[in-house]
């Protein structure tokens, strides 16, 4: 296995390995050095290469096409860094023990606890073509790291309601750079990168299911996601959210089951979900802040059903009250409770730092004693502590809240 000795060019300073070990300041980072400009036309080769790679990695991972090509010119300075022009490797990903293709050999630097730098010597996978690092990249970013399988769920399609959503999500999570998602987003905007994303919507409909089929916990290739149920043929299903890709395939989400393929359904069968709501009543869009399980009117969980994922936008048709609890219904004899989407009021007993779903505090926002706050659902497990949401990818410790 042939190794090659270089330093390489890293953009946004962070390495991770084939084992999933996220950026963060006391990790390795690759020694930048003066790398070419690369032209209008070096840049526009780029982006197509690339393109070529992270519309089909991004389509069976769940990902945003746009945020993986923006991530590969920071990274990689236009694919103009040691690390890409002599290992095809755009992000920096190690060779763990468990690699069995070549490696490229680099310096890194290296902060001890007091700051102080040093440097190793590190293998880094090397790819016949681009593919590969997006490919692991993708894996990255779906997966997350052994510790946190969901560290970079902000990023995935179903979760991230734009681009820009996904960026911020990896901001303090992938890259320690407080501006990582400024930058992402520019390269995204100056070059038109969404042209390769697939359009959202939200629209909720019914459909006829028109053969037995698995549906999938994730929007992504069956071969990556888990089962999550089932729906029969003949079956009546409202779907909430669907993903049209540029060569008009979809996938949809059934509400309380879980993703599909829009093969799934008959041809026509889809009309508007609304007309199933009672009589003089409209869709309410309504942002669902937990997860959350759906009941009947009697207030007994619906059997089978899949909860519903938190951070998502979902079409409500008024309130009941269902054994003194407010539900809000959400579809035919399906309710969720209104603490996942209106919040609960707590006051805080001391100031408090808002945390994100990492337990980690990427933000300056602290909270005074004695302030009331909306808390939605009940305490979540972070790393070992209870935490209570109170915004998209917020948190502060329950601890904290007078009970």
């Amino acid at each position: 296995m042939k190794k090659h000795k270089l330093l390489t060019s890293f953009a946004a300073a962070a390495v991770l390995t084939s084992t999933a070990v996220p950026a963060v300041n006391n990790l390795p980072i690759v020694k930048t050095q003066t790398v070419k400009a690369a032209t209008a036309a070096d840049q526009q080769a780029f982006i197509t290469n690339a393109a070529t790679h992270a519309t089909k990695v991004a389509k069976k991972y769940g990902l945003y096409p746009s945020v993986m090509i923006a991530q590969a010119i920071l990274e990689s300075g236009w694919g103009e860094s040691g690390l890409a022009t002599q290992a095809n490797n755009l992000f920096g990903i190690k060779a763990g023990a468990g690699w069995m293709g070549e490696t490229y050999t680099a310096k890194t630097r290296e902060e001890n606890s007091k700051g102080k730098s040093y440097y190793i010597t590190a293998s880094f996978k090397k790819y016949p073509t681009y593919e590969g690092s997006f490919e692991d990249n993708a894996i990255l970013l779906r997966n997350g790291i052994l510790s946190q399988g969901n560290r970079y769920q902000g990023t995935w399609i179903e979760n991230a309601n734009s681009y820009t959503d996904a960026t911020s999500a990896l901001t303090g999570t992938y890259a320690t750079d407080h501006s990582y998602d400024k930058k992402l987003n520019e390269h995204i905007t100056k070059y038109n990168l969404t042209q390769y994303d697939p359009t959202i919507s939200k629209v909720s409909k019914s459909y006829t299911v028109g053969k037995n089929a698995s549906t999938y916990a994730w929007p992504t290739d069956h071969s990556v996601s888990a089962k999550s149920g089932s729906v029969k043929s003949g079956e009546s299903v409202t779907v909430d959210k669907t993903i049209t890709y540029k060569n008009g395939s979809k996938r949809m989400h059934i509400a309380g089951k879980g993703w599909v393929n829009s093969t799934v359904f008959k041809k026509n069968s889809g009309f508007l979900a609304s007309s199933q709501a009672p009589a003089a009543t409209t869709a309410v869009k309504k942002q669902l802040m937990h997860n959350a399980y759906m009941y009947d009117k009697k207030g007994k969980k619906l059997a089978g059903s899949k909860k519903l994922a938190e951070d998502t936008v979902i079409n409500t048709y008024g309130t009941k009250t269902i054994k003194g609890k407010k539900y809000y219904r959400v579809g035919k004899d399906a309710y969720v409770a209104a603490g996942n989407i209106d919040g609960t009021m707590r006051y805080l007993k001391r100031n408090s730092y808002v945390y994100n779903g990492s337990g980690n505090r990427d933000n300056n926002i602290v909270h005074h004693k004695n302030d009331m706050i909306a808390t939605f659902g009940s305490s979540v497990n972070i790393m070992g502590h209870k935490y209570y949401k109170v915004g998209i990818h917020q948190y502060i410790k329950a601890s904290n809240f007078v009970k």
